[in-house]
């Protein structure tokens, strides 16, 4: 038994001395758009958009509508936003020095009984930050407040904020 004394006493200081030390609290984070300044580019740039996917054909007068309104995102960049369906928006980016568009993969559809305040896109021309507040695609798991990079080819999730609801809308694009 005394064997085992000097093991079991080492144990419990040690485990005493871990939980003596202090909890460090999670420090909250949240990305300004002066954080990721974009390319300075000359005003009023515009490009053709290059139609090259079924889902960019589906949508090309909106791509072209879109693009001729000339850059409102990351220094060289087209965001544009259109409904598809109630409580859902889709998007797409268009590269206006070379007419690429890229499309993120999915919608952002609105909480159930949100306010407007909780849904939507907020962006600048001189930022590659885009912060988008709602549920990607149709699922009530994703919603949240993201805050996202464009990295010139996608959209990095930075950070994200979680929001407990259900989803308005059951429908729209996939």
């Amino acid at each position: 038994m005394k064997n085992l004394r000097i093991p079991l006493t080492a144990f419990a200081l040690a485990a005493a001395a871990m939980l003596a030390q202090p909890v460090q609290a999670q420090q909250s984070w949240t990305p300004a758009s002066t954080d990721y300044p974009a390319v300075k580019v000359p005003a009023g740039l515009k490009s053709e958009p290059i139609i090259n996917s079924p889902s960019k054909a589906y949508f090309r007068t909106r791509l072209r509508e879109g693009s001729n309104q000339g850059t409102n995102f990351g220094g060289h960049y087209a965001l544009l936003q259109w409904g598809c369906g109630d409580g859902c928006t889709t998007f797409f980016i268009v590269d206006e020095l070379n007419g690429r568009v890229y499309e993120p993969g999915f919608n952002l559809t609105a909480p159930k009984s949100g306010a407007d305040e909780t849904f939507g896109f907020q962006y600048r021309p001189d930022s590659r930050l885009l912060v988008m507040q709602g549920c990607h695609g149709n699922s009530a798991g994703s919603c949240g407040k993201y805050y996202m990079l464009w990295t010139g080819s996608k959209l990095e999730t930075l950070v994200r904020e979680p929001m407990t609801t259900t989803i308005a809308a059951v429908g729209g694009m996939q």
